[in-house]
């Protein structure tokens, strides 16, 4: 049986030993150790929080913004067992292959790893996850709800296609693995454990400890012949920053790319459009597609991203909605339960107990849409963020309660980010105006407009990219930090591009992956 430590209650030993340490129990984390099971390797798994929320924990999580306006980062991640598949909303999509490929003429690099790599490590990410391979196929999805596949975009451009996303039931890595973790024989994990250093050793060749504290003064040293950094895009450039009594610019940064390159999916509500009658296809309503749990959006063809020198795009269409003030109240009461008290949520519940009758009309109109025919729709853009050297993670002068320098986001769109926007906008808008689908009133996107209203999606992407070589990233297709022999990093901070999918399914298939080469070179 897994021996579950919590170090704040049970005590913590002087010195942890394993052949193999994971830092941090999130998707990535969790995933590799249950990987690893019933294998000759000790495995030990930490967590920086509890079982459950505590607000002194998720407040080591808090830092500033030097950029452009983003979450508050102690509530768009989860500093608890499970992590932020805590609040994840199960969104799932494969990469594209010409996501790996990499544009050398817009200065995207490709991935070490292409499509015919990762397709067998994404199928089973997926059955993990109870979702289908044949899934992502719009016309199967249209099928299964007996909704026509004639009424594809893609049968009518050739600028443009349908894009789903399968949406997995199994949220909730602390419910879904828990029992299984707990029967593993040779893990142990230890709660309330921070990583705090990475020690090297004087050649910094390789790992030689992690030092591990919790926020009630203890300290312990992790020795392993391996370690794993799972612990997420912005806390795990964080740590090898943080992590310079060896390499004065942070573990792993000889090049410079540690905390660089950090991405979202980015987005902005812009325009509106006007279906003429009986012509646009109800499948492309957002309303009434989320209803009976399907995401469909309408996107570009691989043909049109390179003849128009631009990233992935897409467009959703939005129904307008009657209760749009009190639904966002609401939704803000949800979220303001995850974050540090905000008294701003004392509006919010006066809000709706001034309009009590109408929040049983709200909630109901998210369930009970109309059917592809509403009066006009608003427009969501959304477009895979370039990556940036300027949009990064950077370190303050600031210390939390473990004294650890606090990290601050750098959030930075670029040129490139402002023309996909701009032109996927155009193409979709004209490709449907000339099927005589309706008619758009559309804003101008410049770029004053794009970074005063976007907005991510909590996909933490970049930071530690993968490379062919040391000069263009931090860790290679195996995940293995460049110039060190014994430390990996999992998770999407190791994605070299954002893509069109959300990270999350992509990243178990990675932590899939690199469990099977931990296997494979156990005894190397």
């Amino acid at each position: 049986m897994t021996d579950f430590l919590d170090a704040l209650t049970d005590g913590l030993p002087e010195t942890l030993d394993a052949d193999l340490c994971i830092v941090g129990a999130g998707a990535a984390g969790i995933t590799l150790a249950s990987q690893l099971a019933g294998l000759p390797l000790r495995v030990l798994l930490l967590e920086g929080g509890g079982m459950d929320l505590d607000g002194a924990t998720q407040g080591l999580y808090r830092g500033g913004q030097r950029g452009l306006r983003y979450f508050d980062l102690a509530a768009c991640r989860l500093r608890w067992f499970g992590g932020t598949t805590n609040h994840w909303g199960g969104y799932c999509r494969p990469n594209d292959p010409i996501d790996y490929e990499g544009r050398p003429d817009l200065g995207v690099p490709g991935w070490p790893v292409g499509d015919a790599d990762l397709r067998p490590f994404i199928e089973r990410a997926a059955a993990i996850l109870g979702l289908a391979p044949e899934g992502w196929d719009p016309a199967v999805q249209l099928e299964r709800r007996k909704l026509p596949a004639g009424a594809l975009v893609e049968r009518h451009s050739p600028a443009l296609v349908t894009k789903v996303f399968q949406i997995s039931e199994r949220l909730r890595f602390r419910a879904l693995f828990r029992e299984a973790l707990e029967r593993q024989e040779n893990l142990r994990v230890v709660l309330h454990a921070n990583a705090t250093a990475v020690h090297l050793d004087p050649d910094g060749k390789r790992v030689e400890r992690l030092t591990v504290r919790t926020l009630g003064g203890k300290s312990a040293t992790v020795r392993a012949r391996r370690f794993v950094l799972a612990c997420h895009a912005i806390e795990n450039a964080r740590l090898l920053l943080a992590s310079d009594d060896v390499m004065p610019d942070g573990v792993g940064n000889a090049h410079g790319h540690v905390g660089r390159h950090f991405m979202d999916h980015a987005q902005i509500t812009s325009g509106v459009f006007l279906p003429a009658k009986g012509r646009f296809p109800a499948i492309y309503d957002f309303g009434y597609m989320s209803a009976i749990r399907v995401n469909a959006n309408i996107s570009l063809t691989d043909a049109a991203m390179r003849e128009h020198g631009v990233l992935q795009y897409y467009c959703r269409f939005r129904p307008p909605e009657d209760h749009e003030g009190l639904r966002a109240a609401l939704a803000r009461l949800r979220d303001g339960f995850w974050k540090p008290f905000d008294p701003g949520l004392l509006e919010d519940v006066a809000d709706v107990l001034e309009d009590l009758p109408s929040v049983a009309d709200a909630v109901l109109s998210k369930y009970n849409p109309p059917k592809g025919d509403a009066r006009y729709y608003v427009l969501d853009h959304r477009i895979e963020q370039a990556p940036n050297p300027d949009s990064r993670i950077v370190l303050s002068d600031r210390r939390d309660a473990l004294g650890n320098r606090v990290a601050d986001l750098n959030w930075a769109l670029n040129d490139l980010d402002f023309r996909t926007f701009r032109e996927g906008a155009r193409i979709v808008s004209s490709e449907l105006a000339a099927l005589g689908y309706g008619r758009f009133q559309l804003e101008e996107l410049t770029p004053e407009l794009i970074e005063g209203q976007v907005r991510g999606h909590y996909h933490h992407i970049g930071t530690t990219r993968m490379s062919a070589g040391p000069k263009d990233g931090v860790v290679d297709a195996d995940l293995k930090v460049h110039g060190l022999d014994n430390l990996f990093v999992a998770g999407s901070s190791v994605f070299p591009t954002a893509g069109y999918s959300g990270p999350t399914m992509m990243l178990i298939a990675f932590a899939i992956r690199l469990a099977d080469h931990l296997k494979e070179t156990a005894h190397a």
